[in-house]
């Protein structure tokens, strides 16, 4: 709305010139997406307990979150809200990216809402695996579709992965094996911080950390100077994608006023799911793709926890860990739930340094 005001009446009011920037666009997207978040939590708050959308505890969990059951969630509707709301205020509607983001997260958020709603309406299993994996498909065909049609680079990186070590290094593996690799990125990222979303504030710090990370790299990516000196591809228009992180970033800090230990609500499947696809993704239009393992190193941890969990209790009928997601592991080892969150948000700014240390190596 904001670009679109300086781009009619800039002649008549000079001072909209300012909403041309995106450094100033990303700062009101920000601020809005936080005070969004502070005015409506807790109506939002009253309103699940109302509609009695609560969190059940699981049985064979730590003892510690049997107090939680009955906590609302679904918490990810009002900052999907905030996020949609700051970026239709904020984002520049003529910029190919922002219009596929914004169409995109719509579409996570249905997987997520409609997996949530039958947990707490119908059967606490909610939407089957397949069923979620099926849209993640879809969602990752269109965003495939979108790379075709609009390009990113060029035809030869877009359907490239690239070295983040070196500089100039990419492997070119065709469109079909790019599609695969994408499916991958897409559904790994997005189902590995769904799993990583189980302590109060667990999640969101790692998502907001590793947010402000790609916000640079976005930034200095969209910028052909800075993308020169720093060796990074540079990719025309992403630099808008900015404004959209902002706002992600500020519905996060504005999320964890409530969800901080003691939690009031939960984000559930409807904001996890959704946030990590939308990093999946964004790292695939900055070509970026192998900077998310190291960035989100603490999602990658929790989503193996649970596959070698699996793998080595039906290969031996023995468990690896105490419980998986690994969190809770440390949970059962006694190490009190604000500590294990606390480290894994150091964790997450270490690995996340580090990655800024890779870019400017090359």
């Amino acid at each position: 709305m904001l670009y679109l005001l300086q781009s009619l009446f800039i002649n008549n009011w000079g001072v909209l010139r300012i909403f041309k920037s995106i450094t100033i666009r990303a700062s009101i997207a920000f601020i809005i997406a936080f005070v969004f978040m502070l005015i409506f939590g807790k109506p939002f708050i009253k309103w699940l307990k109302k509609k009695k959308y609560g969190d059940t505890a699981r049985e064979e969990g730590p003892q510690s979150h049997f107090s939680k059951s009955g906590t609302p969630t679904m918490g990810g509707l009002l900052i999907i809200g905030a996020i949609i709301f700051s970026t239709l205020i904020a984002g520049n509607f003529t910029n190919k990216f922002i219009i596929f983001l914004f169409i995109i997260t719509i579409l996570f958020t249905t997987i997520g809402f409609y997996d949530d709603y039958l947990k707490l309406t119908k059967h606490k299993n909610g939407l089957s695996g397949k069923k979620k994996i099926l849209g993640q498909f879809i969602i990752t065909g269109l965003t495939f579709a979108f790379i075709c049609k609009y390009g990113v680079i060029n035809k030869t990186l877009d359907f490239s992965i690239v070295n983040p070590l070196i500089k100039g290094s990419f492997l070119y593996i065709t469109p079909v094996l790019f599609f695969v690799f994408m499916l991958f990125v897409i559904i790994g990222s997005s189902n590995a911080v769904n799993l990583t979303d189980g302590l109060d504030g667990l999640v969101s710090g790692p998502i907001i950390v590793v947010s402000v990370t790609l916000l640079i790299i976005t930034y200095l990516t969209g910028h052909y100077e800075y993308a020169k000196y720093l060796n990074l591809y540079y990719v025309r228009e992403s630099a808008e994608i900015t404004v959209y992180l902002a706002s992600v970033i500020g519905a996060l800090i504005g999320f964890l006023w409530y969800n901080f230990y003691p939690a009031q609500m939960f984000m559930g499947d409807t904001g996890s799911l959704t946030l990590g696809g939308i990093l999946g993704i964004i790292v695939i239009f900055l070509k970026q793709e192998l900077l998310l393992p190291i960035a989100g190193f603490i999602f990658i941890m929790e989503a193996l926890s649970v596959m070698i969990q699996v793998w080595h209790y039906k290969t031996f009928k023995k468990r690896v860990f105490r419980m998986a997601p690994i969190h809770h592991h440390f949970e059962m080892l006694g190490i009190p739930e604000t500590k294990v969150t606390i480290r894994f948000w150091i964790v997450t700014i270490m690995t996340c340094l580090l990655t800024f240390v890779i870019l400017k190596l090359r």
